[in-house]
């Protein structure tokens, strides 16, 4: 896990898929929600709870937030 600081400024820390389990730990001890961080093409998201397809990590945001938070698309390439 490393800590980061999202494009909307919230520090959190990001997960690697294998390490789900001590995201899930984090996010119970802290009373935050798991988010996955996805990304298709150019493309970023976060999606509450846990999913396989098209995740670059985990991520752990407060509570009370909506289903899906739009992120920043990747630069296009030169």
């Amino acid at each position: 896990m490393v800590n980061v600081v999202l494009p909307n400024g919230t520090e959190t820390l990001l997960f690697p898929l294998e390490e789900v389990a001590v995201a899930e730990i984090a996010a119970r001890n802290s009373n935050e929600e798991i988010y996955c961080w996805k990304t298709s093409g150019r493309e970023n998201w976060l999606e509450r709870g846990l999913s396989i397809v098209d995740v670059l990590g985990i991520v752990l945001m407060p509570k009370g937030l909506p289903q899906v938070i739009d992120m920043p698309d990747d630069d296009a390439e030169a």
